[in-house]
């Protein structure tokens, strides 16, 4: 390399680059707005919306998927930094899943016998496990290239939070359309989505986040 070409480069390097918190938000906000958009115009919202956002057992799912996804998006951005995995701690996804698992136990307990199958399987079983991660595409392919920008030192740890991220979020928005308030649904089948949404997540980003 020619003297001139390696002060353009060194030069180059040092200009700034945005913060990967903007850089977050830049990708992440049209990109739930276009899953929100999605769920609007294909799938629908729920015609009783305003009443199932008031009422608690409907409304914890959204409350649930949507604080597990912002919990893993703060995470995302810690695993960005090479000393990141020092310090994220995947204690807040895990007080999540206990609090849902709680929801499930409770809704079990309270569910009489004959009606518990039917509150877990539902009328919608089949499209919540193919909507969730279809809607969770963009999103999490957003976390990840967002992961791409820092320099992280635990690339399988960061695809898993990034999958957590966006299926959460999709599946919140999700929750806008699906009809199914019972926890034994919701807790089940919104979990098995997410989770092979952050398997493949967690794969991917094994992979393509090393440097």
């Amino acid at each position: 390399m020619k003297t001139d070409d390696l002060l353009r480069a060194l030069a180059a390097d040092t200009k700034p680059r945005p913060l990967l918190r903007t850089t977050l938000a830049l990708g992440m906000v049209p990109s739930l707005a276009i899953v929100a958009l999605a769920v609007w115009f294909v799938l629908g919202f729920r015609a009783d919306l305003l009443t199932a956002l008031v009422t608690p057992v409907s409304v914890a799912r959204i409350l649930l998927t949507g604080t597990l996804g912002f919990a893993a998006m703060r995470l995302a951005l810690l695993l960005a930094r090479p000393e990141g995995a020092q310090s994220a701690r995947l204690w807040p996804l895990a007080a999540v899943a206990l609090a849902a698992l709680g929801l499930l136990a409770w809704a079990y307990v309270t569910t009489p016998a004959e009606a518990r199958q039917m509150a877990t399987v539902g009328k919608t079983m089949k499209v919540c496990l193919v909507a969730i991660p279809l809607l969770s595409v963009l999103p999490v392919a957003t976390m990840l290239y967002v992961l791409r920008q820092g320099a992280t030192t635990a690339p399988m740890r960061a695809g898993f939070v990034a999958g957590v991220a966006g299926s959460g979020l999709s599946a919140a928005i999700y929750a806008l359309h699906c009809t199914e308030d019972s926890p034994l649904f919701y807790v089940t089948w919104y979990g098995l989505a997410i989770m092979g949404v952050t398997l493949v997540s967690t794969l991917i980003g094994a992979r393509t986040l090393r440097w």
